[in-house]
């Protein structure tokens, strides 16, 4: 009985099974060590530090609280302080984890609660919160509660607004001065070189408005140098901006653009092969409009004198690299030729595509050119290298499409361009304009890696697909979730959201799910899904088992996937490459009930193509089908599935 004042609203609450959950990311030691040992509080207003009160929080012996809010924007260290109160709270650090947010909506229903884990939940990137997730936060802090689990949400005074919807303690968090967070990382992991931070010219690196991340990143810069390599540490910690200004400079006449491309082609291809890099250069030189000199490989300089130029070295097997003597100098270089040169973007990536086509001068180097690619989208005017990526993806010409699905799937991995790019790829599932080679370049990439970190995600972009009127992706989408389903860990998941969409309101997507499950059962590819043997005691076969059921039944159901249905299930009866135990029990609950439908006395009957293995299925399925008949008769409450209809069709 729930008592109101006012107003009241019903919230309905889905509940999920463990393996719907959100899946979290363990952290690694140093990360840890960091928060354990070398972590920097703040003073709050109330006197107390930020940290400490929210330990507190988090720690009492008595009635001690299982979720907490730590507001605050980017830069303010939640992240360390968040996995500094849940070590302090007590959970072991292989219990910590760090959640993935597969939905495309927050839903607390997804929050673990594992007893004994302590979940680190970071909602910033969304403007607003739904009521929902709020209202569903009272059942989750008892059950959290009473599993003795622990849930930090990260969240930003803009975008955390329960009102009265919700109770959780909140946490302000202030930055923590970026000097004192140096300092005190320095101690921790090399304090024979705490003075370097005070000696010339790393005294002035950091400003009063550094962040927090910023002064960690110096304190292992200083810690990994070489020794007493002070000049090298300031260049990396300020991305080689002196550097290259002065490099570029020297390097400005007209004979020096060769070396230019070079340069750019060492950054691109870091640690390829010496003959690929030079290859790589020459087109891109030629890319811009220079001028080759006559004698090919025998004009110029030696490869040594070039190298040296571009302060680049030679490491094993003949690999050029920038990075081996400058570390983080390759990421600058591309990060200032991008910025300094905006009107040489569109051919950088053009030149990009070209070298990493098939056959192309660097096509066994095609994860390093889209690591690349990402790393500049996420510079200012990198919204290019999605627009080029798309087109790229919808021209049709393999070379293009190959690097723009390795470039929209890192981007769409990336902590920086993650969101923007899952979102893009939602909106071409379902755009009108969007034609059958991006539509198909989606699937891929829902396929891919996207569906180990995000599967609901990869999932929801390939239901908007399957859903598509004009059948564009049907096939794309076919091989994506045979291919996602035969991943031991993502079954349940995939067959449960298939079958989902069979129950959907929309028409559209009642066949999507109907005809994405029959896809799943097509014998006549190598990655079809074949059912489980229901062991005894085994929850996940029995569930697989009524997840195929339900998935049979729907299909069947469906007018436009019945035929179809009839034929697969004739031909699973028919093969040898299953086995006895797995077809009949699956055949007898699909069949249970509905011998009345349409086809399924032709299925029973079977025809002149049905092997003799399956003209012996037949008759034991008619036989066990005759069974339940009589031994149901008269009980039909036992049993809502059975009713006359197969009495009369199987008279």
């Amino acid at each position: 009985m729930t008592q109101v004042g006012g107003n009241y609203e019903e919230h309905h609450h889905r509940y999920v099974r463990g393996w719907q959950y959100l899946r979290g990311t363990g952290l690694d030691d140093h990360e840890m060590d960091l928060a354990e040992h070398a972590f920097v509080d703040v003073q709050g207003t109330a006197g107390s530090s930020q940290v400490g009160h929210a330990i507190d929080l988090m720690s009492r012996s008595h009635g001690r609280r299982p979720a907490l809010v730590l507001l605050g924007g980017p830069g303010t260290g939640r992240r360390a302080a968040a996995l500094r109160i849940l070590c302090k709270a007590g959970v072991p650090r292989e219990r910590i984890h760090w959640l993935l947010l597969d939905w495309d909506q927050p839903r607390i229903e997804q929050v673990p609660h594992t007893k004994g884990h302590g979940f680190v939940l970071d909602l910033t990137s969304y403007p607003e919160l739904p009521e929902d997730f709020y209202t569903g936060l009272t059942g989750y802090q008892k059950e959290a509660e009473s599993a003795e689990a622990f849930l930090i949400i990260l969240a930003t005074p803009e975008n955390w607004g329960p009102r009265t919807l919700a109770t959780v303690p909140t946490v302000s968090m202030s930055r923590p001065p970026a000097r004192k967070v140096a300092e005190t990382h320095l101690l921790h992991l090399a304090p024979h070189r705490a003075d370097w931070l005070t000696t010339d010219p790393l005294d002035t690196l950091l400003s009063e408005s550094a962040s927090p991340s910023d002064a960690a990143r110096l304190a292992r810069l200083i810690a990994q140098a070489h020794d007493d390599a002070k000049d090298s540490v300031k260049e990396e910690f300020s991305n080689w901006q002196d550097h290259l200004k002065q490099w570029f400079t020297n390097h400005s006449g007209a004979e020096d653009l060769r070396e230019r491309a070079l340069l750019i082609a060492v950054a691109l291809l870091e640690g390829a092969p010496a003959k690929v890099v030079l290859e790589a250069a020459d087109e891109l030189f030629s890319d811009v409009g220079g001028q080759l000199p006559p004698g090919g490989p025998l004009a110029g300089r030696d490869l040594v004198n070039r190298l040296a130029t571009v302060h680049a070295s030679l490491i094993q097997d003949e690999g050029v690299s920038l990075e081996a003597e400058r570390h983080g100098l390759a990421e600058a270089v591309l990060t200032h030729v991008w910025q300094q040169r905006p009107q040489l973007r569109k051919a950088l990536l053009e030149w990009a595509s070209s070298i990493s086509a098939p056959n192309g001068t660097a096509v066994s180097h095609l994860p390093r050119i889209a690591e690349c690619l990402v790393h500049l989208s996420a510079q200012p005017g990198g919204r290019l290298v999605l627009t080029v990526a798309s087109n790229w993806a919808a021209t049709g010409r393999s070379a293009h499409r190959q690097l723009a699905t390795e470039v929209l799937e890192t981007m769409a991995l990336h902590p920086v361009t993650g969101p923007g790019v899952r979102k893009q790829l939602y909106d071409w599932s379902q755009q009108k304009t969007t034609n059958k080679e991006l539509a198909s370049t989606v699937a891929g990439i829902c396929a891919g890696q996207l569906s180990r970190s995000y599967p609901r995600v990869a999932l929801t972009r390939l239901r908007l697909l399957a859903s598509r009127s004009d059948g564009l992706a049907n096939e794309a989408v076919a091989n994506a979730v045979r291919s996602l389903a035969n991943a031991p860990e993502q079954r349940l998941l995939v067959l449960s959201e298939i079958i989902g969409w069979t129950q959907a309101d929309a028409p559209a997507v009642r066949e999507a799910g109907a005809s994405t499950f029959l896809a799943l059962t097509d014998m006549a590819k190598d990655t079809f899904l074949p059912p489980p043997v229901r062991v005894e005691g085994d929850d996940a076969d029995t569930l697989t088992h009524e997840l195929f059921v339900q998935g049979w039944r729907a299909a069947h159901m469906e007018t436009t996937t019945t035929h179809a249905a009839h034929d697969r299930l004739a031909a699973w009866l028919d093969s040898p490459h299953l086995s006895d135990d797995q077809v009949l029990p699956l055949a007898v609950a699909v069949l249970r009930g509905r011998l009345g439908q349409q086809g399924a006395a032709e299925l029973l009957v079977g025809s002149s193509n049905s092997s003799d293995l399956g003209r012996a299925r037949r008759k034991m399925l008619f036989n066990r089908l005759i069974s339940d008949q009589t031994t149901s008769h008269g009980a039909a409450d036992a049993d809502p599935d059975l009713d006359s209809d197969d009495a009369l069709a199987l008279t």
